[in-house]
């Protein structure tokens, strides 16, 4: 039975994010294509150190936390008269600096969001004074070198480890999605990886299987081999579109179970609130 549900979705509210459609559309959609609950999960990426280079990328707490309550207000608005239950999150780009961690913590206090996503867009140095969306690093380029970037997936790595261990999330997102980028898709050591596995076993944090990358490079988030591991550690795992696009959701959920059926990963995560 497919999966009849999604909760890393977005949609274009207050002209910032990078959904091509509004709450409403999204959900209307979702109640089209019989969906029991639709959580929409607009970014939240905030570092005092990030290169700004969109609209939904803040430098300041502070007015992030007004923009992110106007999104949570948009949702629920649109979700008034909904069949289905709508969930509202954030996927939130995590740093392991105790200052961000306070910053962030500061802000769940505020927000009445229902859920957090775990998840990974950036690259850093060690110390977090050189920080860079992945994705308009490709578009633009950046001071690192090659040696830096190579640090920079190594430190990715450790980011997914630390944000699975700091409780402030539900689940993690595309665990590799790094790999979209044909430069990058070698980079990363398989210590790092195993690494991480090791946490989620030890932390049974949930995880999804992101469909998004068969459109993308071809191969699902995570590999499969990553998929096996965390299967033999009972590691929970909910299915994810990463719907950026009323036309996305529920985009390769049958793929995505007969893989998960191959596998007989049968421990499968459901948000309850």
């Amino acid at each position: 039975m497919t999966q009849k549900f999604s909760y890393h979705t977005h949609t274009n509210a207050l002209g910032i994010f990078d959904g091509k459609h509004s709450a409403k559309e999204m959900i209307q959609r979702a109640e089209e294509l019989g969906y029991e609950e639709l959580g929409i999960s607009n970014h939240l990426i905030c570092h005092p150190n990030l290169q700004i280079t969109s609209p939904m990328f803040f430098n300041d707490f502070d007015l992030l936390k007004k923009m992110m309550q106007k999104n949570i207000d948009d949702i629920r608005l649109a979700a008034e008269k909904a069949s289905l239950r709508v969930y509202v999150g954030f996927e939130v780009d995590f740093f392991p600096s105790a200052k961000w961690r306070n910053a962030f913590e500061k802000l769940m206090k505020f927000l009445n969001a229902d859920y957090y996503i775990g998840s990974f867009h950036c690259l850093r140095n060690a110390d977090e004074s050189r920080v860079y969306n992945m994705y308009h690093y490709q578009k633009s380029g950046s001071p690192l070198s090659s040696t830096e970037i190579a640090d920079a997936i190594h430190n990715y790595w450790q980011n997914i480890s630390m944000a699975a261990e700091s409780g402030y999330f539900d689940f993690i997102a595309h665990l590799d999605v790094y790999k979209i980028f044909p430069d990058w898709a070698a980079l990363g050591t398989k210590e790092d990886k195993l690494s991480l596995v090791e946490t989620l076993g030890r932390v049974r944090l949930p995880y999804e299987l992101n469909t998004s990358g068969w459109s993308k490079c071809g191969e699902q988030h995570p590999y499969e081999w990553m998929l096996k591991a965390l299967k033999d550690k009972d590691v929970p795992i909910v299915i994810s579109d990463d719907a950026h696009d009323v036309s996305h959701l529920a985009r390769h959920f049958e793929r995505a179970e007969d893989l998960l059926k191959k596998l007989n990963y049968t421990n499968r995560w459901r948000l309850k609130r």
